[in-house]
């Protein structure tokens, strides 16, 4: 969505809506079983990032997993698009069926002509001839259904963060501040000489479903790199960064 963001004409950043990820055939295969979870897991976290950042949307979010040959196994790549949904609208005469408006031109018939007049014949009374009326057909006005009320949308749940190091060692980010660094006070001491004692942190804001990280350089000797950056003041985080801290590497995860 970032990448694929374009600015509109009232300043606007619409993002992406169309996202489409390449996979191996083996490992679709592996996810197979979880594949439609994913798509809308995938699908609700999107709209949420639109939401989060501000972004407009030109159509519905789509998400699709598909196979690439060219892929090596253990890669994906995804294609992100801008494109607006056809909008469909009936007017009222559309909705009426053509057969009841067919009807209702042929009932527009003629008044019956006068009856012509009866032969003269002595001592015989003619009575006079009454047309019979004709009933018009009555056009049925199609009932349009009620548009149902959105149901209201299940709270979000609240995100979870993870600091994962290259061992597998797995440390939860929890709201407030986390400090790494080689003392034993940090909340996350590293065993590295590359790491200063006082080395970063990890920041958070807002709380619950609206919660944001950002991680800050607390002057370190070796510097704190983010996705091969080296950073200078606070940085916003997102799930899947890669940070560098001395000579130690983690991944930041939200789950």
């Amino acid at each position: 969505m970032d990448t694929g963001r374009a600015t509109g004409a009232a300043g606007r950043a619409t993002a992406p809506n169309i996202f489409t990820v390449q996979l191996h055939e083996k490992d679709r295969a592996a996810l197979s079983d979880l594949e439609k979870a994913l798509i809308a897991e995938l699908t609700d976290a999107a709209k949420q990032y639109a939401k989060d950042e501000g972004f407009a949307l030109a159509g519905e979010v789509s998400v699709a997993i598909v196979t690439d040959a060219t892929l090596k196994p253990g890669k994906f790549e995804v294609r992100a698009e801008i494109k607006t949904g056809p909008r469909a609208e009936v007017g009222l005469s559309e909705s009426i069926p053509s057969s009841l408006r067919e009807a209702e031109r042929s009932s527009e018939v003629s008044p019956a002509p006068a009856a012509s007049p009866a032969a003269s014949a002595p001592n015989v009374s003619v009575p006079p001839v009454v047309p019979t009326p004709v009933t018009r057909p009555t056009v049925a006005t199609p009932s349009i259904p009620p548009v149902p009320a959105p149901a209201a949308a299940p709270p979000a749940p609240e995100k979870k963060a993870l600091l994962v190091f290259g061992d597998g060692t797995k440390v939860a980010v929890k709201p407030g501040v986390l400090s790494i660094g080689r003392s034993a006070d940090s909340s996350v001491p590293l065993n590295d000489t590359n790491v200063s004692r006082r080395h970063a942190e990890i920041r958070s804001r807002g709380e619950g479903s609206q919660i944001r990280w950002y991680i800050v350089d607390v002057g370190s000797t070796n510097g704190t790199m983010l996705n091969g950056v080296r950073i200078s003041g606070e940085q916003k985080l997102k799930s899947g960064d890669s940070l560098m801290l001395g000579g130690t590497r983690a991944h930041f995860v939200v789950e």
